[in-house]
């Protein structure tokens, strides 16, 4: 019997993408599979593809979908179940590892990044990492479980605490969701750096008690600002080449932190003078963790149930897998009013 196969986007000549059968994975010992229902398409997404994929790369770390099949071992799961995955494959047996800081580990490889990922109509993952959510959840809000995450894991990273003052550099969906999450953990007021009219309102709706125009997020503006209003955490989320983090420890308040969330593709240029007289930290965050006895995604999975009705709104444009390379093209064109890209197969588009 020849073995089966399923559909999945694979990069060709770097920057092409192109459906192709490919064999249909099983699960091993502590393993499920899953069928992908939804995958979001991320920033990170759109700055590996310009920088050119590895030939056979299949993309996409943002997944939601249901267990179809589960391995030897596996208990607590049942097929049928809705699950975010946590797309993190680690050693499990560094110090990282087992302190739970499995985001630093050294073996670290993410699904979409590093391996296989989601732009396909199935994944095998570990066990620990399928994270049951509501069965009635829309799984495009699902595939939320991810970005959440980070921003949950982002926050901590900048010793987030509640009745502080929070800005948020960018506005797309990390950034939206640095929003929301500050908000609902009680940031007394969270200000927001948004280029485009519909960013601003969906930041308005989230919960942003002020909206800086471009030139108001300028080294020139937030140097204003850090005087007139300083930011006790500062969270960074355009990465890519901006010059962002360089004028963001102007914005920051004495004894504040600046949490970098954005992947940067350049070197980054840092002005040590802001940072040194308000002796300011700065805190990389990388992913996500467990390190306090419980993961990231568990906190991301209970957020998404409490603001569905919200998060449906960043959810904007949907495209089947046949069309991956349109939702490429709506991913890049923020004007057209895209914040969340995701790719579905046929039967949940």
């Amino acid at each position: 019997m020849p073995p089966l196969t399923m559909r999945a986007a694979v990069a060709r000549r770097r920057h092409e993408i192109v459906i192709e059968p490919v064999p249909l994975p099983e699960p091993g010992p502590s393993e499920v599979r899953v069928r992908i229902e939804a995958c979001g398409l991320c920033g990170t997404d759109l700055h590996l593809r310009a920088g050119g994929f590895a030939d056979g790369h299949t993309p996409g770390h943002e997944i939601a979908g249901r267990i179809d099949a589960i391995g030897p071992g596996v208990e607590g799961l049942t097929r049928g179940a809705l699950v975010a995955i946590e797309p993190l494959v680690t050693c499990g047996a560094c110090p990282s590892c087992r302190s739970g800081k499995d985001n630093v580990c050294p073996e670290l490889r993410l699904l979409g990044v590093h391996r296989p990922g989601g732009f396909a109509e199935a994944v095998v993952v570990r066990a620990e990492r399928a994270f049951p959510v509501a069965r009635d959840l829309e799984p495009r809000i699902a595939a939320l479980a991810e970005p959440v995450a980070v921003v949950l894991h982002g926050l901590r990273r900048g010793g987030f605490e509640p009745g502080r003052r929070v800005l948020v550099l960018g506005a797309g969906s990390i950034g939206l969701l640095s929003v929301l999450a500050a908000r609902q953990a009680g940031a007394k007021e969270v200000f927001v750096s948004a280029r485009h009219a519909h960013q601003a309102a969906l930041a308005r709706e989230f919960g942003a008690t002020r909206v800086l125009s471009e030139a108001d997020a300028s080294a020139g503006g937030l140097m204003a600002l850090g005087r007139e209003a300083p930011a006790d955490l500062v969270v960074e989320t355009i990465g890519g080449h901006s010059d962002a983090l360089r004028a963001a420890a102007w914005a920051l308040a004495p004894g504040g932190t600046i949490s970098v969330l954005g992947v940067f593709t350049a070197p980054i240029t840092l002005d040590g003078y802001p940072l040194l007289v308000r002796e300011g930290t700065l805190a990389f965050s990388n992913c996500y963790g467990r390190e306090r006895g419980r993961a990231d995604f568990a906190d991301g999975v209970d957020l998404l149930d409490r603001e569905r009705e919200r998060l449906a709104r960043l959810a904007t444009h949907a495209f089947p897998l046949d069309r991956v390379a349109d939702a490429f093209a709506a991913a890049s064109d923020k004007k057209a009013g895209a914040i969340k890209v995701t790719v579905v197969p046929p039967l949940a588009a």
